[in-house]
């Protein structure tokens, strides 16, 4: 007996409907990928950045020093350690990015071996803020630390100067810009804009773009302010005339951001110097050229705050 042969079945309405619904969530999943994901790293990097654990450090057991607390923005108290030199002159140890106020013993130890009283303090992230702003408000917490100096016998405030590391590099520039009263900054491997190195307003690729702006608009909703704001460059040719020492290692990323802001400095007659410790990356000058330290750092506070000429 013949068998009938069965044509295959063409797809019904409902099947082909499913089909193209499905395909229509891979693809409109697909562009929210495309836009989400580079979109969303910027700001869970953003969030990373200003939201990191606190590293406090350790107690200066080998040098004398005082615990101290001053009022600080936000209704935060700083807690500090203060350490009493002979000179007359003072350094306040800016906390790089989410050091506490006893992280930098190496930089204070350093100052105070050559007669500086040395004030620390801690990050934002060790406070009960919990957050910082890479740089652009922490000039607040500066200017918290001088008002509280000026309260000293030991202090003369027209003898005080900054030093910082990284971050707090860009903020003792950005401090000395907006704090006329401060006399000299020395600025170790901070950013010069950190719009520009995040590559805003330049050419990028798609996902690039993406990234930058998701991380421009978190932190604008993380710190309040605007990322454009990061830029020691921008204010550096308003120092003038006191003095900028600007140190940078040879390996180092930023170094030709260094070099941006010492040719404004200079054009806007800032006493600005550039040292390139060869051989260093990002934090290492100390360690690879401990006796040029001595020299380059603590002599330029020394030509600062203690000649006749800054009298």
């Amino acid at each position: 007996m013949a068998r009938s042969l069965e044509l295959p079945r063409k797809p019904s309405v409902r099947s082909r409907a499913y089909w193209l619904r499905l395909l229509r969530f891979f693809l409109v999943a697909l562009l929210v990928a495309l836009f989400a994901v580079p979109f969303c790293l910027g700001v869970v990097s953003m969030w990373g950045l200003t939201r990191v654990p606190c590293a406090p450090g350790g107690i200066p057991d080998d040098l004398p020093y005082e615990d101290v607390s001053f009022p600080a923005p936000n209704g935060v108290t700083q807690q500090g350690y203060f350490f009493p030199g002979t000179n007359g002159a003072t350094i306040i140890q800016i906390p790089a990015y989410n050091l506490g106020r006893g992280a930098e013993l190496h930089y204070v130890r350093v100052f105070h071996n050559a007669g500086f009283n040395v004030l620390t303090f801690n990050s934002r992230v060790c406070t009960p803020q919990g957050w910082m702003s890479l740089g652009y408000q922490e000039v607040e917490d500066v200017q918290a630390a001088y008002e509280y100096l000026k309260t000293r016998d030991e202090v003369d405030p027209a003898r005080v100067g900054l030093h910082g590391f990284s971050s707090a590099g860009s903020t003792g520039l950005m401090a000395l810009a907006r704090l006329p009263e401060l006399r000299s900054a020395s600025a170790e491997g901070g950013y010069h804009d950190y719009a520009d190195l995040l590559g805003l307003g330049g050419s990028a690729t798609y996902f690039d773009t993406l990234y930058q702006l998701g991380a421009a608009l978190a932190y604008r909703v993380f710190t309040g302010a605007e990322i454009e704001n990061l830029s020691p460059y921008d204010t550096i040719g308003t120092i003038g005339p006191r003095a900028v020492l600007l140190v940078y290692g040879s390996r180092e990323v930023t170094l030709p951001g260094a070099r941006l802001m010492l040719e404004r400095a200079l054009q806007n007659g800032v006493q600005a110097e550039l040292w390139v410790v060869e051989g260093a990356g990002h934090g290492d000058y100390l360690s690879v050229a401990p006796d040029e330290f001595v020299r380059q750092v603590v002599g330029f506070h020394q030509a600062a705050l203690l000649s006749e000429e800054s009298e």
